[in-house]
């Protein structure tokens, strides 16, 4: 039996499982190597703790039901967590994943150094290799969470109870679903957000829907202006502007983003340029070193776990030689899961408008769809972009209760490279909110 390759994993977030299980184990040896439990940092502090509060927050806006015990919820997290973790062990292990626990660096253009918590490092040889190593919390100078008065969402599952009054430091998806999260739950909420606005990535249209149903729930937004420190008071916190204005609290809360983390994987040792921030890949998730792909955060933006998943399947396929398509990031719909959601997905309106591109919109309103009055979501809408000439379908935005349900025909149609007329010959079950995003494309 002739050897098998070696394919070497490192990180166990999202985009590392995904890898492992796409791989072709047949054909090759599979080690995926993490410092965290499956799932990732990322997973374990962020996303995860973040959905658990958001369906309780929809739980609450759905059935009026009283705000639950925060404690219970973080019960809740632990819950999911464990479930979540034995799931994808026991997978992995099916399918004969090695799994090595410790921090990797590259040590050549074919061997990592793998660093245990405790005992000596060992060197394992590849043929391949995927870097997952996701992203990590920015945290600037002046702004740090201290576990006592000042959070962090890794720091959600280690508190038992919310304040009164809390400060939310930033925006982009991660703070935008927290202050929902947050709100729904009974806190009093001041959100600073600097000038790059509340959702930078998303059209003017539905982050202007969305942050005035949060104002209408009592938020306090601050916009523009950066924070420049944080400091805890022994009675509260203070935020103090760059421009000098200061807002206090019970506590305060930081979400400003994450970034790409690569700093302690010693790429020039295996062959990328110094001073790299994160890990360009091609249409087959392949870095500037061709037998070394990368998925994930650790590639730069959208931080979204669905991109992560498609980069991770391609290139865990491509590396072990299945034959795979290319990757089609125009399809990957980027959501924000708050009540109402709002989503977006591929070329949007203000995009086309800046590069000189001419498009058509289509609009429909959720209303239009009976589904939406049967469960008193009416609020909303459905957007729809196309190339003017051909019809071809490049995008669209929802906002609505299922908002990031509604796009995904949307995505598969500029997969497919489907037009508008494609979309709005089809006709789906009558009453569904799936009617959507084919009745835009008949307006």
């Amino acid at each position: 039996m002739p050897t098998k390759k070696q394919l070497v994993i490192i990180g166990g977030g999202p985009a590392g499982v995904a890898a492992a299980n796409a791989a072709d184990t047949n054909s090759t040896a599979v080690t995926l190597i993490s410092n965290a439990p499956l799932g990732g940092r990322a997973g374990w502090h962020s996303l995860l703790p973040s959905k658990v509060l958001l369906t309780a927050s929809d739980l609450l806006h759905h059935a009026g039901v009283e705000t639950p015990v925060y404690a219970n919820l973080v019960s809740e997290i632990e819950r999911v967590a464990d479930r979540y973790h034995a799931t994808m062990q026991s997978d992995l292990e099916a399918r004969g994943v090695r799994i090595v626990t410790g921090s990797a660096r590259f040590a050549g253009s074919h061997t990592v150094e793998v660093q245990p918590a405790e005992g000596e490092a060992q060197t394992l040889n590849f043929d391949m290799a995927l870097v997952a190593t996701g992203s990590g919390p920015i945290f600037p100078p002046g702004l740090k969470p201290d576990g006592k008065r000042i959070w962090a969402p890794r720091l959600v599952k280690h508190r038992n109870d919310l304040p009164a009054h809390m400060i939310l430091v930033g925006g982009g998806v991660t703070g935008t679903e927290f202050v929902y999260a947050l709100s729904s739950l009974g806190v009093r909420v001041t959100w600073l957000v600097d000038e790059f606005g509340v959702l930078p990535p998303f059209s003017r249209d539905i982050t202007n829907h969305l942050v005035a149903v949060l104002l209408a729930r009592g938020v306090e937004l601050v916009e523009g202006v950066p924070v420049a420190e944080l400091q805890s008071t022994g009675s509260g916190v203070a935020a103090t502007l760059k421009d000098g204005r200061t807002f206090t609290a019970d506590e305060a809360f930081i979400a400003i983003g994450r970034r790409p983390d690569v700093a302690n994987l010693n790429l020039e040792a295996a062959g990328f340029a110094a001073g790299l921030r994160e890990l360009a890949v091609d249409a087959y998730a392949r870095t500037a070193v061709p037998h070394i792909y990368a998925a994930g955060d650790v590639t730069g933006a959208p931080l979204v776990v669905n991109k992560a998943w498609a980069q991770a399947w391609t290139g865990a396929r491509h590396a072990t030689g299945v034959q795979t398509p290319p990757l089609r990031p125009a399809t990957y719909v980027e959501a924000v899961y708050t009540h109402p959601q709002v989503a977006q997905v591929g070329l949007t309106a203000e995009r086309a408008a800046a590069e000189g591109r001419s498009v058509n919109v289509q609009r429909v309103e959720a209303r239009e769809a009976l589904k939406s009055l049967l469960v008193n979501d009416e609020a909303g809408f459905v957007t729809l972009v196309s190339d003017p000439e051909t019809g071809r379908v490049l995008g669209g935005s929802a906002v609505g209760g299922h908002a990031a349900d509604v796009l995904a025909p949307i995505a598969l149609a500029i997969g497919l490279e489907a037009t508008v007329s494609d979309l709005a010959a089809i006709f789906p079950a009558h009453p569904t909110l799936s009617e959507l995003p084919f009745a835009v494309a008949r307006r």
